[in-house]
């Protein structure tokens, strides 16, 4: 079933930093779209619950070096 989840990571340099994220979080088996927008650091990522879940999305966004926060 497709759900959708919010994150915000206030810890972005640039642009190209959310663009890293983006990318990372999209190459994530289940997810179907992921927005990421610099100058707000909101997260907001559509997925299959069913393969994916919101320990993995943190665990991603923190190997690219940021802090995700619930929003």
């Amino acid at each position: 079933m497709s759900e959708t989840t919010q994150f915000r990571v206030m810890d972005f340099d640039c642009p190209s930093c959310a663009s890293t994220v983006e990318r990372a979080l999209s190459k994530r088996e289940g997810v179907d779209e992921v927005e990421v927008h610099y100058s707000t650091g909101r997260v907001e990522i559509e997925y299959d619950d069913s393969v994916a879940d919101l320990a993995t999305f943190e665990q991603t966004i923190e190997n690219q070096g940021y802090t995700p926060q619930p929003a």
